[in-house]
This record gives C-alpha cells, sequence and structure tokens, in this order.
C-alpha cells in the first residue's frame, strides 16, 4: 500500500495559517501597524479602499529593512524579535512569532517598499499567494510601506463571507484605537477612500483619548496610579456620567499590548459597584507594566488573551486603585485614615481652667405618665382633644395627593387617552419585586414584564408612525442639547438623521462629531435624550447594518429599545392599571420586537383546576 502521509507544500501551509492569523480586513493591519511600531516609527499612516477588501496600505517612518531582511520577512517563523525559547518569556515586542508576513502573503497580492537611512536605494518586492513575482531596487523614502491589494483573492469562500464595509471598517478602527492609544508618542493619520479620515497627533495619553472619544472625556477623566512589587497601574478611568450601554471605550494593556480579561473587569465593576446602572459601562484606560516573565501572551493567536501568574492579587489591587481614585474625587464615600489632628491639649492639666457646670434637670415626682390628664400636650391643645386615628387618615390623605408618581406612564407611552373599553375588565394590580406586574383581568391572570412592556409599547408607537408615512411632532426643549460622539458613529448617525426627525427628534449636524437636539418627541423624556441619541449610535454602529436596505425596522426598533425603561419604578394602582390597559390593547403583547416573552397568561379555571 503506498504511503499516504507528506508534507504540505509552503504556499498551502502558509494559507492554512492565514486562517488564524488574518481573520479579516482589520488583522492585516493590526499585524502590519505593530511591525511599524516594533521599526521605531513615529509616524504612521494607514489607508483603507473599500473596507481593505480592495487596498489596505500602511507606511512608516521606522528603521526600514536591507534587501535581504525584506526578503526574509516573508518567510514562515522568520523573525527579529527572539532566538531561543527562553526569549518567549522575556518578550516586550508587539509581533515575534514571524508568521503575519507570510500569511498575509498567503491571501493577498502584497508588495513591500522599504529602505535603511543608510542606504541609497530600497527594495521592492511584489508577492501574490505566497509566490515571489518580482524583486528589484527602488527609490523610496526610509521606513518601510506595505500594500496588500485584493484580500483572499485566492480563498473566495473567506471572501464570501467578510461582513459589510462599515461593519469591517469599524473592526479596523477598533484595532487601530488600540495601538494608538498604547502609543501616545506616534502620530497616526487614517484616510479612508482616498479622502482623510482622523488624524491622531503626539501627545499625552489623555490627549490621545479626547482626540479619539471626543471632548465629553476631557473633564471626566480621573487619574489613576499606583505600583506595588507585582505591577505598575496607572491610566484613566471616567466618571460615572460618562457611563454608557456600549464596552468599546474599555482597555486593558500590560506592557503596551491590548489584552481581554473577565477577571481584571470584574475587579473595576466592582470599584464602581452602584454608582453605574445595571448594563452601563463606565470608560477606563488602564495600562499594567509587569515583569514579561510573569506573564504569558504566547497562547493565543491574536494574544489579546494572556496568563497572569499573580492574576488575583493584581485584580484585589485594580480593585483598590480605582476605588480609592473615585473616593479621592468625592464619587464615592472613603474612609479617611491619615493621621487625626492633634488633641494633646485635652489631656494636659486643668489647672486654671473653667470647667463647664452639667446641667440642672428640673424633675416632677408626681407626674404619672398613665394618668389621662397628666398626658403632655401638643401645640397648647388638650390631650383629649386630639384624634389619633384621624390625624393618621389625614396624613395618609396628604401623602398620597401630594407625592408624585416616579414615572408617568401615560406621557411616556402617549396612550393616557385610552379607556379601559368595553371588553377589559381589569379587577386588580400588584406588583411585585418592581420588576412585574400580576393582573387580573376578566377569567385570566397576567403577569407582565415592565420593562419588556414598555419596550413593546414604545415600539408600536414608532412603528405605526413609520408605517403610516407619518411624522412624530416634536416638541422644543427648553435648551438646545448638544452631543459628541465617534467618529465612525457620526458617519453612522448621518444617515440615520431623516428617519430620526421622522420619529420627532429635531436633531442636525453641528460639526464634525457634534450633533444638536432642538426638539423631542413626547414620548422621549427630555434629559434622557443625551443618553438614547448617543446609545442609539453606539447600537447603529455596531449592528453595521446599512441603512438603505430595510433602515426603517431596525431604527424603529433601536429608538424604541433606548427610549424604553432602564430602572423598574415603583407604581400605584391608577398607574399600574393605565399600564395594563395600555399594553392589553396594542398588537402582540405578549413578546418583544426582539422575540422576548413579555406577558404570562394563566387562565383562572386552569389555576382552580390544580388544587381539585
Amino acid at each position: 500500500m503506498a504511503d499516504i502521509i507528506h508534507l504540505l507544500p509552503d504556499s498551502v501551509a502558509n494559507q492554512i495559517a492565514a486562517g488564524e492569523v488574518v481573520q479579516r480586513p482589520a488583522s492585516v493591519v493590526k499585524e502590519l501597524v505593530e511591525n511599524a511600531i516594533d521599526a521605531k516609527a513615529t509616524e504612521i499612516t494607514i489607508s483603507i479602499i473599500d473596507a481593505g477588501r480592495t487596498a489596505i496600505q500602511i507606511t512608516d517612518n521606522g528603521i526600514g529593512m536591507s534587501e535581504t531582511d525584506a526578503r526574509m520577512a516573508f518567510e514562515r517563523h522568520a523573525t527579529s524579535k527572539i532566538k531561543d525559547a527562553a526569549d518567549i518569556f522575556t518578550i516586550r515586542t508587539m509581533g515575534f512569532r514571524g508568521e503575519a508576513l507570510a500569511s498575509i502573503a498567503a491571501v493577498s497580492q502584497t508588495e513591500l517598499k522599504t529602505r535603511k537611512k543608510e542606504n541609497e536605494l530600497g527594495t521592492k518586492i511584489v508577492i501574490a499567494g505566497s509566490k515571489i513575482e518580482s524583486q528589484e531596487p527602488e527609490s523610496c523614502p526610509v521606513g518601510t510601506t506595505f500594500t496588500v491589494k485584493n484580500l483572499f483573492f485566492n480563498t473566495p469562500a473567506r471572501r464570501k463571507f467578510l461582513k459589510a464595509n462599515k461593519t469591517e471598517f469599524t473592526y479596523i478602527l477598533a484595532e487601530i484605537h488600540q495601538t494608538a492609544l498604547a502609543n501616545p508618542q506616534i502620530s497616526f493619520t487614517i484616510i479612508k477612500d482616498g479622502e482623510l479620515y482622523a488624524k491622531y497627533p503626539i501627545g499625552t495619553l489623555k490627549q490621545r483619548i479626547i482626540s479619539i472619544f471626543g471632548k465629553q472625556m476631557d473633564k471626566g477623566l480621573l487619574s489613576i496610579e499606583d505600583e506595588s512589587s507585582i505591577v505598575k497601574i496607572h491610566g484613566f478611568v471616567g466618571v460615572p456620567e460618562l457611563a454608557r450601554k456600549a464596552t468599546n471605550n474599555q482597555f486593558f494593556f500590560v506592557n503596551n499590548r491590548f489584552f481581554r480579561q473577565k477577571s481584571f473587569l470584574g475587579s473595576i465593576m466592582r470599584a464602581y459597584g452602584n454608582l453605574v446602572q445595571q448594563k452601563e459601562y463606565p470608560p477606563f484606560f488602564v495600562f499594567l507594566e509587569i515583569d514579561p516573565g510573569e506573564i504569558d501572551v504566547n497562547i493565543h493567536p491574536t494574544k489579546t488573551e494572556i496568563k497572569f501568574s499573580e492574576e488575583f492579587n493584581i485584580c484585589q489591587l485594580l480593585e483598590a486603585t480605582v476605588k480609592y481614585t473615585l473616593g479621592k474625587s468625592n464619587i464615592v464615600p472613603t474612609l479617611d485614615f491619615s493621621d487625626p489632628e492633634d488633641y494633646s491639649d485635652m489631656f494636659k492639666s486643668t489647672t486654671n481652667v473653667t470647667v463647664t457646670a452639667p446641667p440642672k434637670i428640673a424633675l416632677n415626682p408626681s407626674y404619672n405618665p398613665f394618668k389621662s390628664n397628666n398626658g403632655p400636650s401638643y401645640n397648647n391643645t388638650p390631650s383629649n382633644a386630639r384624634n389619633w386615628e384621624k390625624l393618621f387618615e389625614e396624613y395618609q390623605t396628604k401623602k398620597t395627593t401630594e407625592s408624585e408618581p416616579l414615572l408617568d406612564f401615560g406621557e411616556t407611552t402617549e396612550l393616557s387617552n385610552i379607556d379601559l373599553g368595553q371588553d377589559i375588565h381589569i379587577q386588580s394590580c400588584t406588583q411585585v419585586q418592581k420588576k412585574y406586574i400580576v393582573s387580573v383581568v376578566d377569567d385570566k391572570i397576567y403577569i407582565i414584564d415592565i420593562k419588556r412592556a414598555h419596550y413593546r409599547l414604545i415600539y408600536n408607537i414608532f412603528e405605526e408612525t413609520i408605517t403610516g408615512n407619518q411624522n412624530i411632532p416634536s416638541q422644543k426643549t427648553l435648551l438646545p442639547i448638544r452631543i459628541e460622539v465617534m467618529q465612525h458613529e457620526a458617519e453612522s448617525l448621518k444617515e440615520a438623521l431623516p428617519q430620526l426627525q421622522a420619529l420627532g427628534i429635531d436633531i442636525e449636524e453641528f460639526g464634525n462629531q457634534t450633533f444638536v437636539i432642538n426638539g423631542t418627541p413626547s414620548n422621549i423624556r427630555p434629559e434622557m435624550v443625551q443618553e438614547t441619541i448617543m446609545d442609539f449610535a453606539t447600537r447603529i454602529n455596531e449592528s453595521g447594518k446599512n441603512f438603505k436596505d430595510n433602515w426603517q425596522e431596525y431604527i424603529v426598533k433601536t429608538m424604541a429599545k433606548s427610549a424604553s425603561l432602564y430602572r423598574n419604578p415603583d407604581m400605584n394602582k391608577d398607574e399600574m392599571q393605565q399600564f395594563v390597559s395600555n399594553l392589553l390593547q396594542t398588537k402582540s403583547y405578549t413578546i418583544t420586537p426582539d422575540g422576548q416573552l413579555v406577558t404570562v397568561i394563566v387562565e383562572i379555571n386552569d389555576l382552580l383546576k390544580k388544587f381539585n
């Protein structure tokens, strides 16, 4: 029988390796930008065409490569970073395996131009699908330029599964932002489809954060710093007011390498405690400096998962550092362990000191508290004139009439004018744990999730308005509300402006990343508008959907979710009855637009049978 085991050709092996290293255009940007940083570049320009499908070009002013190094760089496991296995555990550079360039060249048409400072001419190499097509001298500036064209041209199945351009470009931006935050000493220029998209000049870490995430970060960042024998911590955390429903502004770095770690995230969230609402996330930019021998970065192809030998202790220190910073800024109460004032004078001799005499208390030895005629009087009225039951009833009446509900469901849902109707007879309503309403209507028991029901109500209002080609009237705000979003979120928001205006949100562009809201629909409280729009911008950007295709349903669903309740209110009887009535008179009141259960219905007859 013939032998069946054989070695794979290098081109096939490189394509297989590329499946791990080059997952999408963002992977190419990450690897090439990290190479530029390792080459000691101070200026990096990233040009993207067609979200990386057509071309990706990375230009740096680093040290460049010699002719031999340029050729060797495309070989698998060719690297200048390590020489033996021991070096892996002391690595401080970004890339070190020597797989990236070989993997990229295996699935694209790649061109390299590079020159060292001491050479008059540089080198140009053209490779397509791991095959070298040409290598020749080239006149080029000092540094390196990689041009990657037609990514996945020889693996059409992988190219087919790339997402929409907006989504792929969002992934690219995420990789650039991670690298730019870790390297504020390097300037980054982003060119999208031939036009300048963003530029992050050299500056401090705080300046870099503001240039990426907007001016709203300027006064909301708190500096953190601590050091122990195992780790040095520094960076910034945001005040609770900056918390959002997205996590795209949370960053961990170890030795300037971005990573993700659930245990560290848990430490920070515990430090904030109840300062942020559930499912809201404060921004943070945390840098850890640690001995490379105490971490292992070689456990994942993208190197975003890292093992720490002292993970538990670092978590404890991180939580304490963030909590101390919040307390120092008077955001949370903190114990004061500083030295107390000098109270030694209190224990000195009391000679020549005037001693205050104790107060004298007049006692009435004949007072009997059990005699009705001896009871104390209030407001100069005799005791027998007091009627405690009446007083309590008046107090209860006053409390009921003067107290205001935490949430006016009539205003919020715009359904307050709907009567209970002849066919709906609400017999009782009870709120359970502020989360559910249990209501008896006719011969059925309805168990209603309040948050999900509110989402359904808001969605129905928006949907009926849009499908009926109507515009929801807008109420002018007392003062214009200014919001600032990230660059890529601004682009998504611009596309959705006409639809948002149809929903009653009078919003217009006011600068590159700034928008102004002059009016809101009545079903969104003015104080919630800023958060609603920022949350909406994040949601539509993360979705990657093209709003030219089926924008209507997604906009309505996203705005309804943003405008619906995010905390459970206390409700009185009238509020609950009105809320249940509004819900039961809408279509699809048993599920949310996302398909989650809103209402559980139990037939009373079926319940009675359980006890027979």
